[in-house]
């Protein structure tokens, strides 16, 4: 009789195994998969996240019509990125160490397509936007590091440097047909009328 009892015990063990085991994989074959989840919707902030650069940055400009802007910082390195309002969207196009000095300005053409820069190196560079090429490189357009920069037209540029001169420059020839001592000190900043006939100088006393 205990013979049987324990038998039967076994039996009876078995079959809850076997059973719990049949449970398992009714379990694991069955409709019971994980559907894959669904991608996020991208974040859409009210302004574009920060950029974060190495060195510091002593000059910013916007381009005209795309959401783009470049930054020149104090190792002479210029900076291209696209930006969005979009998490995670920001985006670096391009970067230029050309200038041996620091960049002192950075501006966009009128039609966007090209990018100048002037440094303490001395030189102005126009660039490519789009492709990210130096274009053109006026080694030493002034005696002194240069400062300041207005844009007067696609083919017309004044820059101001750290001893009062200004120049202004037609790219066509790639030469000064106007050169003058301003200031005593450097020029600080540039601006002309809208009839393009009066440009104003500004200068820091020290």
């Amino acid at each position: 009789d205990h013979s049987k009892m324990a038998a039967s015990m076994v039996d009876a063990g078995t079959s809850a195994v076997s059973e719990e085991n049949d449970s398992d994989i009714e379990d694991s074959d069955g409709d019971g998969q994980e559907e894959p989840e669904e991608p996020k919707e991208p974040k859409i902030r009210e302004t574009p996240e920060d950029i974060q650069f190495d060195a510091i940055v002593n000059t910013v400009a916007f381009h005209p019509s795309r959401d783009i802007l470049a930054a020149g910082d104090l190792d002479g390195d210029i900076y291209v990125y696209a930006y969005s309002c979009t998490e995670g969207e920001n985006k670096e196009l391009w970067s230029s160490g050309h200038h041996l000095k620091s960049c002192r300005e950075v501006a966009f053409s009128h039609d966007g397509e090209k990018l100048f820069s002037i440094s303490k190196d001395k030189s102005v560079h126009i660039m490519d936007v789009e492709k990210g090429k130096l274009v053109t490189r006026i080694s030493k357009a002034h005696s002194y590091p240069i400062n300041c920069m207005l844009l007067v037209d696609e083919n017309i540029v004044a820059t101001g440097d750290d001893n009062g001169f200004l120049k202004v420059w037609d790219l066509r020839r790639g030469t000064a047909f106007m050169e003058m001592k301003q200031h005593e000190e450097y020029i600080s900043d540039m601006t002309i009328d809208q009839s393009k006939k009066i440009l104003l100088t500004t200068r820091c006393h020290l």
